[in-house]
């Protein structure tokens, strides 16, 4: 990450992501913790009752920052995330019906919206049909990590897949990967791409997208 060559598809992977002009952007835990510092929610003991079911807080940002959270892990000091170089954006956790209610709780009192996909585990299509029916979200990028950009690509609801490919290597077992299945998931079939473009860009950068065959458009 740290070198020119990666400085330079750094750059253009920037640019791309602008040019989709999606309303949203989403992000595993992981990849969020790193953002947000790795900070611990400050989650209190459960006094009363939550009400069940999806929250959504007032906003008037247009634009949305979403975030995989199925155990309560993530610390948001308000409900607008903020970063340099990128517009503020309203925080959409998505939750199971197994994340606590004390962090739900929580989730409410810092002006975090949520919305429960799935029972024990994560359903792709419930979080994508939510996150348009109640965000009225048309276009989102899957950031990653890899068990994100996996999960929501074996449930068919990823119609495209853009691809930045940096002119470097170091050969480290621990380099994120683009699609990875968490190992207690079972194994699905194979997910097969077409080729829409390929493009060779400054320094020896390549930008490949792809049409997903299995994909669909969320109704």
């Amino acid at each position: 990450m740290e070198t020119e060559a990666n400085r330079k598809a750094s750059n253009e992977f920037g640019r791309i992501r602008g040019e989709y002009q999606a309303q949203a952007w989403l992000y595993g835990t992981t990849t969020t913790k790193e953002f947000t510092g790795f900070k611990k929610p400050a989650v209190e003991e459960l006094t009363g009752e939550v009400p069940e079911g999806d929250y959504v807080a007032g906003t008037e940002l247009g634009l949305y920052y979403v975030s995989l959270d199925t155990l309560g892990e993530i610390a948001w000091e308000s409900g607008t995330y903020q970063r340099a170089g990128r517009p503020d954006s309203h925080v959409v956790e998505i939750l199971t019906e197994t994340t606590p209610l004390a962090y739900r709780a929580y989730l409410r009192r810092q002006g975090v919206s949520y919305i429960l996909a799935g029972t024990d585990a994560l359903d792709c299509k419930v979080a994508a049909q939510k996150l348009k029916s109640l965000f009225g979200i048309e276009k989102m990028l899957i950031c990653g990590g890899g068990t994100v950009n996996w999960s929501f690509l074996a449930q068919g609801v990823v119609d495209e897949l853009s691809l930045v490919l940096s002119p470097v290597a170091d050969g480290s077992p621990h380099t994120a990967t683009v699609f990875e299945r968490m190992e207690q998931l079972a194994p699905v079939a194979p997910v097969e791409f077409r080729l829409k473009k390929a493009e060779m860009l400054e320094g020896d950068v390549v930008h490949l997208t792809y049409f997903v065959k299995n994909g669909r458009s969320v109704k």
